[in-house]
């Protein structure tokens, strides 16, 4: 049935059905209210409709008519028949797929009931139903307030199965059917009429944990395939990946653009924060010399001496003087404020210094920039440290894992595998030399150490070359694809193989503990799938963020990727799988 205008030639046509006369019919007399005897009568339940005339109604129904119209004044009662919201949904499935490129489609089903609902429409219409107006058209004191219909907006639906203890399936028909195609997939499970043994008579549906374990079972055993740009680099020339990035990687560590940045942070920052002192440190990979041109700059501003400050979590002072940092770079024309980020266990203002057109993380935080001394001794003390590092680096951002497990966590990773190659001192020792008795603090971190060569610590120092680099690469892969992660970490500050999760704590130095004592919620985050210690502030896990699915990729792609180091094919293209 289609509803026209009403000065439309349809109230002349000769042949009409009755529910289509009567609708004009009922529109011309334009009835302004309810009868208080004859309330509507709709399909499904409805709350009575009361015009302002009328008695006032029960306090249970004030009560219930008070969440409906909380805005309108207490006499007046918003009115929405029951079919307007059917209707609406209806329009919008409706209106959702005549949108869709594809021609639309009809099945025995959807025709059945597209001339049921034409006819229920027909059957309503015959019924003789009152027509009800709006206040604004209707006489004085008369008619009722509509629920408008942007209101309709807001209401949403959600869909839940029957068959499936009215689990919860989706907000959208598309996830509702799918539901059924995966849940309930044999509509016809024996088209052949074929023998079936008897079901029970209830069938059972495994429950959110049985589903969850079976997907980790399925996930475990399958294995991801390292993605073409990591196959490309692994298989290709060695040589190649080192001339394009060390010679970047190693420039970057000190370049003039980093001087211009800290003045103008200086310059900027300064007018707002008169009467405290103001410091720039610079830190990260580009400033250890594992960089590339796409890194981001990391910056400590230290306002008011807070170097030796250290909170596990950012205070509200700390907070307070992000905000107030971000409001200078939003109203500076050389910068671009990108993205503030409060939540993070390190908060940090992302920007870009447009004249020089260098991003930078801006932190008030130190021991960003005590970790990038540690690595920076230790690059320039073992050069292998660095080769490797550049490639893991790039390795890693390939194989699209850098949302998991970051450059620095990669890092402490190879730290660790060359000391127990008896070619990097433990962390520990370094700090316990007697030069380094009077320890520099931040919090209660030590974050100084000493500088010894290989020789004095009586280790090797590796001629770095392309065969050795690619050695140790390929032992490397091999190593973390075969490691224990659920009873091991990765622990540099001891530099000692099979470091157990169960009784590090017992042997980790007295300001941990203490540390610990004091502050029970900020212990080393053991309960993990991968656990990889800080060696400097000890009750960090760099890798708290890995899930077991990541851990399982991290460990095929380390799989194939040292069994693709022991080929010497260029082509990865040619290999055998």
């Amino acid at each position: 049935m289609r509803i026209e205008a009403e000065d439309s030639f349809w109230l002349e046509k000769a042949v009409c059905c009755r529910a289509e006369r009567q609708y004009y019919e009922t529109l011309n007399r334009r009835k302004t209210s309810l009868p208080a005897a004859a309330p509507l009568r709709a399909p499904a339940p409805a709350p009575a409709i009361v015009a302002p005339n009328i008695s006032a109604p029960s306090k249970k129904a004030k009560k219930k008519n008070k969440t409906m119209a909380e805005k309108e004044p207490p006499n007046k009662l918003l009115y929405m028949n029951p079919l307007t919201m059917e209707a609406n949904f209806f329009l919008e499935t409706l209106n959702s797929v005549n949108q869709k490129a594809n021609p639309p489609q009809l099945d025995p089903h959807l025709t059945k009931l597209l001339e049921r609902i034409m006819v229920g429409i027909e059957n309503y219409m015959d019924r003789n139903p009152t027509y009800v107006l709006p206040q604004d058209k209707a006489a004085p004191g008369e008619g009722v307030v509509f629920v408008q219909p942007k209101e309709l907006q807001t209401i949403k639906r959600t869909f839940n199965c029957s068959a499936c203890s009215n689990r919860i399936v989706g907000t959208s028909i598309a996830k509702a059917v799918a539901h059924l195609s995966e849940q309930h997939p044999n509509p016809n499970p024996n088209p052949n009429n074929q023998p079936v043994q008897a079901q029970p008579a209830h069938p059972t549906h495994p429950s959110r944990q049985e589903k969850k374990q079976t997907l980790v079972k399925a996930r475990q055993q399958m294995t991801v395939q390292l993605p073409k740009k990591a196959k490309a680099m692994i298989v290709g020339e060695i040589t190649n990946v080192f001339k394009d990035k060390y010679p970047i990687a190693d420039k970057l560590k000190v370049i003039p653009e980093y001087d211009i940045i800290e003045q103008a942070l200086c310059n900027l920052l300064s007018p707002g924060f008169p009467k405290q002192p103001l410091r720039v440190y610079k830190f990260g990979s580009r400033i250890t010399g594992i960089g590339s041109r796409s890194s981001d700059l990391d910056v400590f501003v230290d306002i008011g001496n807070t170097f030796h400050t250290f909170e596990h979590r950012a205070s509200n002072t700390t907070i307070t003087k992000l905000r107030a940092m971000r409001k200078f770079f939003c109203g500076s024309d050389d910068w671009r404020i990108i993205n503030v980020i409060e939540q993070a266990r390190v908060p940090i203002i992302k920007t870009c210094h447009l004249p020089t057109g260098i991003e930078c993380d801006i932190c008030l935080n130190s021991l960003g920039f005590c970790n990038t001394n540690l690595l920076k001794y230790i690059f320039e003390s073992q050069p292998l440290t660095q080769y490797m590092c550049i490639y893991v680096k790039n390795w890693l951002e390939r194989c699209k894992l850098t949302e998991q497990i970051s450059t620095y966590s990669i890092t402490l990773m190879v730290i660790y595998f060359l000391q127990l190659q008896h070619l990097l001192p433990p962390i520990a020792v370094l700090q316990m030399e007697e030069s380094v008795n009077q320890g520099v603090l931040v919090g209660p971190w030590v974050v100084n150490f000493a500088q010894k060569s290989p020789s004095e610590l009586g280790l090797q120092q590796v001629v770095v070359t392309v065969p050795v680099v690619k050695g140790y690469l390929r032992s490397f892969f091999a190593y973390f694809a075969k490691f224990d992660y659920e009873h091991f970490l990765v622990c540099p500050y001891f530099g000692q193989a099979d470091a157990e999760i169960q009784n590090i704590e017992r042997i980790l130095p007295t300001r941990y503990s203490a540390y610990v004592l004091e502050n029970p919620d900020c212990s080393l985050q053991l309960r993990k799938p991968m656990v990889v210690q800080d060696p400097i502030q000890l009750n960090h896990n760099v890798t708290k963020a890995v899930t077991k699915y990541g851990l399982q990729t991290f460990v095929d792609y380390c799989q194939q990727t040292a069994e693709l180091l022991e080929e010497p094919s260029t082509n990865w293209r040619q290999r055998t799988t």
